[in-house]
């Protein structure tokens, strides 16, 4: 269903060079619009996952190939050194395993390096480049877009891809100038030569800061250091202000990282802080999208902000080829990518959190995960295993969204993505800080209208700690608009499964049937079984008792509590937890949160205020997001197996 259309991409970022090949080489005219004298002159480094490099492999050309001509390729038996602040490791990440077994390497790159290449070949796929032009306003029109720029002139395309970054005029014109939010953390990032770090990966952590440090080639270690910090004090020193700063923060660390900053190349060092924005559920209007940051800006825990973006470079592509409509291909394209972007954007931001180590309990908790799970972010094995759909279909009429009116709105102007991408954010905002075990608080009262949640304790003992807790989250669901049921151990104590049990026993038929109707489910523990009860993990078994061969909460999205004190037990139930979540095909990532004891109820109106209050309400937040996108029908009732 390939036909010529004439296209226009505002930014000339990763996200919308990618962008321009998906479009181009299918044979579009392509115009990039890009606000900057020049492409890709700054920044450092960044790590395309196996999902990313899957995706430039399925953008074609040779880009896949210069991408690792470029970068360093992880080798099958290389580990990531997972360190604390003494030099101590903590735990060694099998990181070429890991790309062995998804059929992907890391591939550490230079942010300019990749810029080239994803300019090289949007050019030799025919794309064109407009540059020191920035996107003002668009006025919408019913089969096109008229695109007004900075020059005075206006530019007729079938449709605009913005991929304007973080700061996004498109996305403001769309959707409203939605606030930036700082999250606690600033970042200073660079490269050095010659390091005694040697040529491979460390994650290096310390109270309130947290180095990631990258081979890029044989000789150059690309590093980005996280610092838990009020906003805007590490811009205002500048870049080699900065770097001195920093070098005092870390006195008395392990010499070779500080030996690290020290001898930084000064002229490469970027300074920004952290921000990012709540998932938004549209990212369409008409014939105009919305393209990585622009639609997804996050922090960079889990550094998906370059990868997601050529994820969504893919669908869209894939989306332009299922349909000759332009309307219809963009919304199929957001239907596709906006749950799984989203997704990506809350467990971003809860990393983020446990990264930072804020005060020596988070320390503490972050460095437990650390050794209990043997690498620093557990919940990236889901997010790095996408892999692009061979073809999309086209959406059914009655899934297509409606657009708003055609109209024309101000606007301000537009560049190549920068910001919260794969390694930072930036612009004005206030936020809450880091240190939190789950995600920061995610959108508001009346997000979980018309989603169904459903909460499992796994302690037998009458009115135990989880069931409380289970009680605490179906409350503060329903004040956000969701409905719940609630199974206590009691509840969910049934025989030894068998097939056709829920046939003949009550309690299991209740549970299949409220699992049937739940757009999201939330699994709570005890920590002191050291991993999770027999008894939860015999009630969920029973969820494969219905719906045939695939596990029945298939495409639900699911939270994980972990009750208890002890952070090594907190870390190997949540870890339990997560792998029955993954067994029963729950979709995303699953939430993990832990909490040392079940808190006071509260009116639905109430901000919490103590820290396990505050861990669950952030847990609830995230959770009643995805829910509320999927009993709204933003993803299909079946997703694939990697998504």
């Amino acid at each position: 269903m390939t036909q010529h259309r004439t296209l226009a991409v505002a930014g000339g970022g990763i996200g919308g060079l990618a962008a321009a090949i998906a479009l181009a080489s299918r044979g579009n005219d392509v115009t990039v619009i890009e606000r900057a004298e020049r492409i890709g002159v700054n920044g450092s480094g960044l790590v395309l996952y196996p999902n990313g490099v899957r995706a430039a492999e399925a953008l074609g050309g040779t880009l896949a190939a210069q991408i690792r001509a470029a970068g360093h390729v992880t080798a099958p038996d290389e580990v990531r050194l997972l360190m604390d602040a003494d030099g101590t490791v903590l735990a060694e990440e099998p990181i070429g395993a890991t790309g062995e077994r998804l059929g992907a390497p890391q591939i550490p790159v230079l942010r300019s390096a990749l810029h080239r290449v994803l300019l090289d070949e949007a050019l030799s796929a025919g794309a064109s480049v407009q540059l020191a032009t920035t996107v003002t306003d668009y006025t919408r029109h019913t089969d096109s877009v008229s695109v007004h720029l900075s020059d005075g002139t206006t530019q007729d395309y079938e449709a605009l891809i913005a991929a304007d970054g973080i700061r996004s005029a498109v996305r403001r014109r769309m959707l409203g100038d939605e606030p930036l939010q700082y999250r606690g953390y600033t970042s200073v990032r660079g490269r050095t030569r010659g390091s005694a770090l040697g040529g491979r990966g460390h994650v290096v952590s310390g109270l309130g800061i947290q180095f990631f440090i990258a081979p890029v080639d044989d000789d150059t270690l690309y590093w980005a250091a996280k610092i838990t910090a009020p906003p805007g004090v590490w811009p205002a020193r500048g870049p080699d202000g900065a770097r001195k700063a920093l070098v005092d923060a870390i006195e008395g660390w392990y010499g070779p990282v500080v030996d690290l900053v020290r001898d930084a190349e000064p002229g490469d060092l970027v300074v920004t802080d952290i921000h990012d924005r709540d998932p938004a559920p549209r990212w369409v209007d008409g014939p105009v999208a919305l393209l990585g940051d622009a639609a997804h800006a996050m922090v960079p825990a889990l550094g998906q902000g370059a990868n997601t973006a050529l994820e969504d470079a893919v669908v869209l592509g894939q989306a332009m080829e299922a349909t000759s409509s332009v309307t219809d291909a963009l919304a199929l394209y957001a239907h596709e990518r906006v749950g799984r972007a989203a997704a990506v954007v809350l467990e971003s931001r809860r990393q983020g959190g446990v990264d930072q180590g804020a005060d020596r309990a988070g320390v503490e908790r972050r460095n437990a995960r650390m050794r209990s799970a043997g690498r620093k972010d557990q919940g990236s094995v889901d997010i790095v295993g996408w892999r692009p759909r061979p073809a999309l279909d086209a959406l059914p009429p009655a899934a297509a969204p409606k657009g708003a009116d055609a109209g024309t709105g101000a606007g301000g102007g537009t560049g190549a993505e920068t910001g919260a991408g794969a390694e930072a954010g930036a612009g004005p905002g206030a936020g809450a800080g880091a240190g939190a075990e789950a995600e920061e608080a995610g959108p508001g009262a009346g997000v979980g209208a018309g989603a169904h949640i459903v909460l499992i304790g796994g302690s037998l003992r009458e009115g135990s700690v989880c069931d409380r807790v289970a009680q605490w989250c179906a409350l503060r669901c329903e004040g956000r608009g969701a409905t719940t049921r609630v199974f206590t151990g009691a509840d969910i104590d049934f025989p030894a499964y068998r097939p056709g049990l829920a046939e003949t026993h009550r309690g299991a038929s209740d549970l299949l049937a409220e699992l049937r109707r739940a757009d999201g489910v939330v699994l709570i523990s005890p920590t002191y079984h050291a991993s999770v009860s027999g008894l939860l993990k015999n009630a969920l078994d029973f969820v494969n008792d219905i719906g045939g061969p695939l596990p029945y909460l298939e495409g639900r999205a699911i939270g994980t509590v972990a009750v208890g004190a002890g952070a090594q037990g907190a870390a190997s139930t949540l870890a339990a937890l997560r792998t029955i979540a993954h067994a029963l095909r729950a979709w995303p990532t699953p939430v993990g949160v832990a909490v040392s004891q079940a808190p006071a109820p509260l009116p639905a109106d109430e901000a919490p205020s103590l820290p396990d209050e505050e861990r669950l309400d952030q847990m609830v937040g995230q959770l009643m997001w995805l829910a509320t996108a999927r009993s709204a029908g933003a993803r299909p009732e079946a997703v694939p197996a990697a998504a």
